[in-house]
């Protein structure tokens, strides 16, 4: 009997923790430049400007050129997103601003793809 807590408790040490196997690969994969994380980041892009588009009323007070949020990288990004009734045009904003890859992203954008996931976000400074 002995014997056989002894054999248990070695199988207890041994064992293999496929989750934890499983998030180490997915962490890996997720932070390869130029692979699956690319591809990742892509996809929420995508969400972050399908939802800015299907809400607009939500999101446009945001985004004004005025606006003293970081959505905008530069001025010119500002100017470049108006329409010609001087708003801003959310597809040209998503198109310059939301869907290439290696913009930043302000707290417009986060809040976007937050509620687009149904996630709960908190903006700290």
């Amino acid at each position: 009997n002995n014997n056989n807590n002894n054999n248990s408790n070695n199988n207890d040490n041994n064992y293999d923790h496929p989750l934890e196997d499983a998030l180490s690969k997915l962490h890996e994969r997720l932070n390869e430049e130029n692979a699956t994380s690319d591809y990742c980041t892509w996809f929420l892009r995508i969400l972050t400007a399908s939802q800015l588009k299907s809400h607009p009323d939500r999101y446009l007070p945001f985004l004004s050129a005025d606006s003293t949020d970081s959505s905008f990288t530069s001025a010119a990004a500002a100017t470049d997103c108006l329409g010609n009734d001087g708003t801003v045009d959310l597809s040209v904003f998503c198109a310059r601003e939301v869907e290439p890859m290696g913009k930043e992203c302000g707290m417009v954008q986060v809040a976007a793809l937050a509620e687009c996931l149904g996630a709960r976000v908190v903006i700290e400074y």
